[in-house]
């Protein structure tokens, strides 16, 4: 199932685990880790995990729960005194179980981060949250934002180390000491010159427009290092493995330590939030069930990475399965469904699930074609060439070079080609290299004629304006 799909996706490489009744009992690896050398994936593989760290953040928080540092109902500004967001009787009752609850109703933002992670620091990223507003009220919607649990995590750090000053330093330290250590976790990371200095790590791809995967800049995954409690870790199979040995014992690592109590792990499992009429959000944690069974999972993406991390506890069985390809999110998922249904006994249906997608894709990647355009009408975009700025997102600059309209933001260069989407009513420009391709713009002028670049991700509009 792995090779066929591997293979029908594009898919460079993979690796696949299975934990069962306290042991590593399947460990390969799958296609190329970098296909310039051919180096295989293998259990030892080095790469990013993305939202999955996110537990790994929350398993840290609960062993200070543990040690009398902080309650998870313990207001965040209680524990650092800066903290701030834009409703100051919020700030005041903002605990840190609601920084990691994904239930407070801040929707993402990612594209802040995004856009100035050549600049923005983790004190930047903490900093940012006194300009955030909450759509709604606790409790009412799943809304997933990576700069609150990267705060959880940069204050959980200084609580640990006795607040040294260095927000991603302490983190780091934090996290190894109470909880990579301990597990025996000896290639796992946030420090991500440190895994580049490793070597075995995968070359990270991205998925293009027309559904193919290219290799991508290492230095475009930097981007995650400001919200690194949030999903900046890098890891191997056989480090997770091990893991996923401590989450199913209850907290209990494979040499017989116990990292954290069974109590405030079990916490991070229970429901906070729904996300559908079958799935929850704990903390760091989305909580189902399959056919009775409960089932705790996390993905995590990043530009050039996916990861799937699902475990069954009372059948005490985990699948791992990780790629060097974007969004790849599907495959990962299924082929962990695909296991559940041997070990059940199901009746197969996730080959069909796959083999519809991949038909619906071709089908997208042919209508995309028919939407996009060219070429640029050099004429239609002069007027609008130039630098512009934006309070948030930074400085950027539009400019044609040799036919292509290029916009500039610094920490990358988007190719633009015309776009028009009567589906949806878009008629504007959409990205179509690395890293932010799919996202689109509309060039416009404001009510005195002056010129605009528009840019709307998710429940944000941002406007650039001419400097």
């Amino acid at each position: 199932f792995i090779d066929q799909y591997l293979a029908a996706f594009g898919i460079p490489g993979a690796a696949v685990g299975i934990v069962q009744d306290g042991a590593l009992v399947y460990a390969q690896g799958f296609g190329v880790a970098d296909p310039a050398t051919g180096a295989p994936v293998t259990p030892d593989t080095l790469m990013m995990i993305g939202s999955t760290g996110k537990s790994l953040t929350t398993m840290m928080m609960g062993t200070l729960v543990d040690d009398g540092l902080m309650t998870w109902d313990t207001p965040a500004v209680d524990l650092f005194p800066s903290f701030r967001v834009k409703d100051p009787e919020l700030t005041e009752t903002i605990t840190m179980r609601n920084l990691v609850c994904a239930c407070t109703g801040v929707p993402r933002r990612d594209m802040e981060w995004l856009f100035n992670f050549n600049t923005l620091t983790p004190e930047d990223t903490v900093a940012s949250l006194a300009d955030f507003e909450f759509y709604t009220d606790f409790g009412e919607a799943f809304q997933y934002s990576n700069q609150m649990v990267g705060t959880a995590g940069y204050i959980a750090g200084q609580v640990a180390t006795g607040n040294n000053g260095d927000l991603a330093g302490d983190y780091a330290r934090a996290l190894q000491e109470r909880v990579l250590d301990p597990i025996g976790m000896i290639s796992t990371t946030v420090a991500f010159d440190e895994a580049l200095a490793a070597g075995n790590y995968a070359i990270p791809h991205t998925l293009m427009l027309d559904n193919t995967y290219q290799p991508m800049a290492m230095d475009l995954e930097r981007s995650l290092v400001t919200i690194g409690p949030a999903g900046a870790h890098w890891s191997t199979l056989n480090d997770m493995a091990r893991y996923m040995i401590t989450q199913l014992a209850d907290g209990v690592a494979p040499d017989g330590t116990q990292v954290v109590s069974a109590e405030n792990l079990n916490v991070t499992r229970e429901p906070q939030i729904a996300i559908s009429a079958n799935t929850s959000y704990g903390l760091g944690w989305m909580v189902s069930s399959y056919h009775g069974q409960p089932v705790i999972t996390h993905g995590g993406n990043t530009l050039g990475f996916t990861s799937e991390f699902t475990f069954l506890p009372d059948a005490d069985l985990g699948v791992i399965v990780l790629t060097n390809a974007r969004a790849s999110n599907l495959f990962n998922g299924n082929v962990t469904t695909r296991l559940l249904e041997l070990v059940f006994e199901q009746e197969p249906q996730v080959e069909q699930e796959m083999e519809f997608y991949l038909e619906q894709m071709a089908k997208q990647v042919e209508e995309m074609q028919d939407k996009l355009g060219d070429s640029v009408d050099t004429e239609a975009v002069k007027p609008f060439l130039g630098a512009y700025t934006h309070p948030v997102l930074g400085d950027a600059e539009l400019s044609l070079q040799d036919g292509k309209l290029l916009l500039d933001v610094g920490e990358f260069v988007a190719e633009l080609l015309p776009y028009s989407d009567p589906d949806v009513g878009f008629e504007g420009y959409i990205q179509v290299n690395a890293p932010g391709q799919g996202l689109t713009f509309r060039l416009v002028e404001d009510e005195s004629g002056a010129p605009q670049i528009l840019f709307i991700s998710g429940a944000e509009e941002y406007t650039f304006t001419r400097q």
